[in-house]
C-alpha cells in the first residue's frame, strides 16, 4: 500500500490537501489481466498561520512532526505546489 497527497485547496488564510492510501492489487493471467484498486482519505493537511497541523479521519489531531513521521515529504510537497499556484495567480 502506497500514499498520495491530493492537490491542495485554499479558502481563506488556510490551505488543505488530504493524505490518501492506495491499495492496488492484480487479478487474471498474463493474456487477461485486470487491476483494481481504491484510494481512501486518511489524514487532512491543513496549513494555517506558518504552522501545520492534521486531521486524521480517525479523530486524531497531528502535529507536523508526527505528519512527516508517518507520511515523510507530504508536507514539502504540498506547499512546494502552493508555492506554484500562488506564483500562477
Amino acid at each position: 500500500m502506497s500514499w498520495v497527497v491530493d492537490p491542495p485547496v485554499q479558502a481563506g488564510a488556510r490551505a488543505f490537501a488530504a493524505v490518501c492510501r492506495i491499495a492496488r492489487s492484480g487479478h487474471g493471467s498474463a493474456a487477461a489481466a485486470a487491476c483494481s484498486g481504491g484510494k481512501r482519505p486518511v489524514l487532512i493537511l491543513i496549513f494555517h498561520r506558518g504552522a501545520v497541523t492534521g486531521a486524521g479521519v480517525d479523530g486524531e489531531s497531528y502535529t507536523a512532526a508526527e505528519i512527516e513521521q508517518r507520511f515523510p515529504q507530504a508536507i514539502a510537497r504540498t506547499q512546494a505546489r502552493l508555492e506554484r499556484a500562488m506564483q500562477g495567480q
